[in-house]
């Protein structure tokens, strides 16, 4: 896999976005105290997202330097005048990387400046014209293109994410709880384990399409269903669910619904099966 620059490491880096998350609740709370105010002082919570480099690091970098004059008060200023405001911006990393002179030394500058061949003059010359460029143009937002709140890449790359990191089932929904819609899919032969042991049969017996046991076999297809409706089709589904086709599938979904509407106890053991296989 090429090279990745991301914020996600299984380091003490880890730990930032809780670190990051206990600050500004902290600091919210002193501010507040001071100033007699209540209520929140930062317009979201942090976050850290997975960032593939090799696409994205560039345009996300330069995206963040610009937004200093992504101000209204800015909307009628001149690119000239904007890229004078952004070399002098005292709360921006930008001058660092244009300048070895005005560097802070928490700031590592080195990942950035190698995508415009090195940390030396030449590189730093390029990637201030590259940001300051943008003054004249309406840059996309890379942003925008985050998938499940916490990835930016490519769909190879995120392909890569899932099969090195998201079957665990490690990440802890609290904190990333759009992470379930990138993990990959649910065995049908590991949920028919879960719902067998459930009903006390053999997961051969609700596997077959014409099975006796008409309930578990029907809680099968609804926890199947929920465990990968995003991430397959209903016709692949239905051919590991004994060969039935996709409105099969769909329509069994349909008529356990409205089923568990008035058997409360068959929906909690729907909802307690799925949890089971989706933690």
């Amino acid at each position: 896999m090429s090279n990745h620059f991301h914020f996600l490491l299984k380091t003490p880096e880890a730990n930032l976005s809780r670190f990051m998350q206990r600050f500004n609740t902290a600091y919210t709370t002193y501010y507040n105290l001071r100033h007699q105010r209540c209520g929140h002082l930062y317009q979201g919570r942090y976050k850290a997202i997975l960032v593939d480099a090799d696409e994205y690091l560039l345009e996300l970098s330069r995206y963040i330097h610009l937004n200093p004059v992504r101000l209204e008060k800015y909307s009628g200023t001149s690119p000239e005048k904007k890229a004078e405001i952004l070399k002098n911006y005292v709360w921006s990393s930008l001058p660092g990387y244009m300048s070895s002179q005005r560097r802070k030394g928490f700031i590592h500058y080195k990942d950035v400046l190698g995508y415009m061949g090195e940390d030396n003059r030449k590189g730093r010359q390029r990637y201030g014209e590259f940001v300051l460029k943008g003054t004249a143009e309406n840059t996309s937002n890379p942003f925008d293109a985050v998938k499940a709140n916490v990835i930016l890449g490519t769909d190879t790359f995120i392909e890569w994410v899932k099969e090195r990191f998201l079957d665990a089932r490690e990440w802890p929904s609290k904190d990333y709880p759009h992470i379930k819609t990138l993990r990959k899919a649910v065995l049908v032969e590991e949920v028919a384990e879960a719902v067998a042991k459930e009903y006390g049969v053999t997961p051969h017996e609700i596997l077959m399409a014409r099975s006796p046991w008409r309930e578990a076999r029907q809680v099968l297809i609804e926890v199947s269903y929920r465990a990968n409706m995003t991430k397959r089709s209903l016709n692949e589904l239905g051919q590991e669910l004994g060969g039935i086709s996709g409105d099969a599938v769909a329509h069994a979904h349909e008529r356990i619904k409205r089923k568990m509407m008035e058997d409360h106890e068959l929906s909690q053991r729907v909802d307690r099966i799925y949890r089971n296989i989706s933690q």
